[in-house]
């Protein structure tokens, strides 16, 4: 997720470890459990975006990330605009590999990504305006687990998006399922120094 200037938040992490695998997993089955829209968690709080999104998806795009004579291929949903970039992959039940969410900033864009109101863990990407990496993190689910008020609960997982800053300013932001990019063989922390991003055609709308 990405800055919201109106509620002076800003979204979206570490490295996975054990407790991230064993946390999404009880996540997930909490979230599933009894109705709501398939594919979304299921309480109050994401009932409004789930609706929204089945009802108005997102541009559908394909990316590319390039490094060497290598190009893995991403089917993104594009966030371009400040309400679609602010609610990110929020309240989904899982992110399928291969998949993510490509952000796009008409300007330079700072500040780190959060993890407020998500459900699965996620690697992200921030691109310079060369198409270069300009940060990267491990972004862990930030559930609301002691009751706190909404208000507070925003302002933990804002001290947890501290460690997701990337520390240079960006144009481009790719988040993907935690995990895939080490099953496609890359570090999330140690990216090759060529890698780049690649942008095609959108696919569908």
């Amino acid at each position: 997720m990405r800055r919201n200037t109106k509620m002076g938040a800003q979204m979206y992490h570490r490295v996975a470890s054990m407790r991230g695998i064993v946390l999404f997993a009880l996540l997930t089955i909490a979230a599933c459990s009894g109705g709501g829209i398939d594919g979304f968690v299921n309480n109050p709080g994401c009932e409004s975006i789930a609706k929204r999104l089945t009802e108005e998806p997102l541009r559908e795009a394909r990316i590319g990330l390039v490094s060497g004579d290598t190009t893995r291929m991403v089917d993104v949903e594009v966030a371009d605009e400040p309400s679609s970039q602010w609610r990110g992959l929020m309240c989904r039940t899982v992110v399928p590999y291969g998949s993510g969410m490509l952000f796009e900033f008409n300007e330079l864009a700072s500040g780190p990504f959060w993890m407020f109101n998500t459900y699965v863990p996620l690697d992200i990407i921030y691109f310079n305006r060369s198409g270069g990496v300009a940060g990267t993190a491990v972004m862990l689910p930030c559930p609301n687990e002691s009751g706190l008020t909404e208000s507070a609960w925003r302002v933990h997982c804002l001290e947890e998006a501290a460690e997701y800053n990337p520390g240079k300013p960006y144009t481009n932001v790719v988040e993907l399922p935690g995990g895939w990019l080490l099953s496609e063989g890359l570090a999330i922390n140690s990216l090759p120094e060529d890698l780049r991003l690649q942008k095609f055609v959108a696919v569908t709308r």
